[in-house]
């Protein structure tokens, strides 16, 4: 019977047993003879495999992988592939739905967020939850519905256009677009620093023309705001020259560099910090806590990546707003914007500044406003993230039931297999027994 070779583990290369011919000689074995097997058939055992395929002395070995290779060889379900494939397509649906579901519901809290920000004669005890509730149903009951939802197609253009510009120079240069953690290195840091950098000076100018389409109001826009819209005035405000600006008011484009970067910087390294704290918090929970309901694995395996997106999104726009809103200030000056009052939801002012710099925009916000002024806008956040955690919530809800309508839907004792991979590398197996 011919002998069965299998693939070695991270590179490290096996001994492969000799054959020998009918003369008696040893010759090299045939791999084009048979093809390879997976690890996954049960016909063939991890001890006769370590038996027939010893590991050489002084080569370098991992319990770790032992392990994987004893679970995968004598794992007894075999669908384990199959269940664990359907785990991370549910993973990524769920979030996928969520981020979709976010993004609608929390779009019109961020128009008034922003639209309080620029707002100069309000002061920041007046914007509360009740009068941004208020001033919602009134918009939308005298310009409609879309009121809500302007300059949406912009403000996605110009998430895209930051995603692609990330994922160009990251292939140019080879620097990491996602930010790495501190054992990568300090180099690798640096180098995500500076490609952030660059992509954010890049897409500057679409940034000050999406702030000026959700802030518009709906009722002094004399062009519905579109993609080529967005470009166009992007243009005009890198020229420093066009119909929507006043060039004598408009900052020179390298005065806000700064503001933009640092906002964008801290707020990648502020949610970074709070979603690698939750997930920390909520594996310690569910490692203390031992789940007897064996139907909401499922959801709750997938609720901390979830909550955690959610929790250092709020985290992040809520420390960094009082940068927000002097960046936001600085973009809009000489933009001839004119914003709802909401106040009373019924009238329009025009956003007037003339701001220097950063440091003069914030003497001036704290003299006129008070220094309460820095958190204008904070009622808006909380309801826009009051509705994400509602959203959140209601899908994994939904995971719960769906699970527990497929668990259901089994025939009655009906043996499963879950496999739990530890902090080492490797593999718990618990066999359990749904009844139905």
């Amino acid at each position: 019977m011919a002998k069965r070779y299998y693939e070695p583990l991270s590179g490290v290369p096996l001994p492969q047993p000799s054959q020998t011919s009918k003369d008696g000689e040893e010759c090299s074995p045939n791999y084009e003879s048979e093809p390879a097997p997976s690890f996954f058939e049960k016909s063939y055992s991890y001890d006769k495999y370590m038996s027939e395929f010893p590991r050489p002395t002084g080569s370098p070995s991992s319990s770790s992988q032992v392990d994987i290779l004893s679970t995968f060889a004598e794992s007894s379900s075999p669908n384990l592939l199959e269940d664990l494939r359907t785990q991370s397509a549910t993973g990524f649906g769920a979030g996928l739905v969520c981020l979709s579901a976010e993004t609608l519901v929390g779009y019109p809290f961020i128009v008034l967020r922003r639209q309080c920000q620029v707002n100069v004669w309000c002061k920041a005890r007046d914007l509360s939850p009740w009068l941004i509730i208020k001033a919602i149903y009134q918009i939308q009951a005298r310009q409609g519905l879309p009121a809500l939802w302007k300059g949406f197609t912009c403000h996605m253009m110009m998430e895209g256009l930051q995603l692609s510009t990330d994922s160009c120079i990251s292939h140019v240069t080879g620097l990491p677009k996602e930010l790495p953690g501190l054992s990568e290195g300090v180099g690798r840091v640096l180098g995500y620093v500076s490609l952030k950098s660059v992509s954010t000076v890049a897409t500057l100018p679409i940034l000050s023309a999406v702030l000026l389409d959700t802030v518009q109001s709906e009722s002094a826009r004399f062009e519905s705001a579109t993609p080529m819209s967005c470009l166009k005035d992007a243009v005009y405000r890198f020229t420093g020259r066009g119909s929507s600006f006043q060039y004598r008011l408009l900052l020179p484009f390298h005065q806000l560099i700064l503001p933009t970067v640092v906002y964008t910087l801290s707020w990648d390294f502020v949610s970074q910090m709070v979603h690698s704290a939750v997930l920390k918090l909520c594996k310690m929970r569910q490692g203390s806590k031992q789940n007897s309901d064996k139907e909401s694995r499922l959801a709750d395996s997938i609720w901390p990546e979830l909550l955690a997106g959610t929790v250092h999104c709020f985290v992040a726009d809520l420390s960094l707003l009082p940068i927000e809103i002097i960046m936001n200030r600085l973009h809009l000056q000489g933009s001839r914007a004119i914003v709802d009052n909401v106040l009373d939801a019924k009238s329009v002012i025009p956003y007037q500044a003339s701001y220097s710099n950063v440091q003069q925009c914030l003497e001036a916000l704290l003299e006129s406003e008070g220094a309460p002024s820095l958190w204008k806008g904070c009622s808006a956040l909380f309801l826009q993230y009051s509705c994400r955690f509602a959203v959140v919530h209601s899908i994994r809800l939904l995971l719960k039931y769906a699970n527990h309508l497929n668990c259901g839907g089994g025939s009655k004792g009906k043996t499963s297999t879950v496999q739990e991979m530890s902090g080492d590398g490797s593999f718990s197996t618990e066999n359990f027994k749904s009844e139905v």
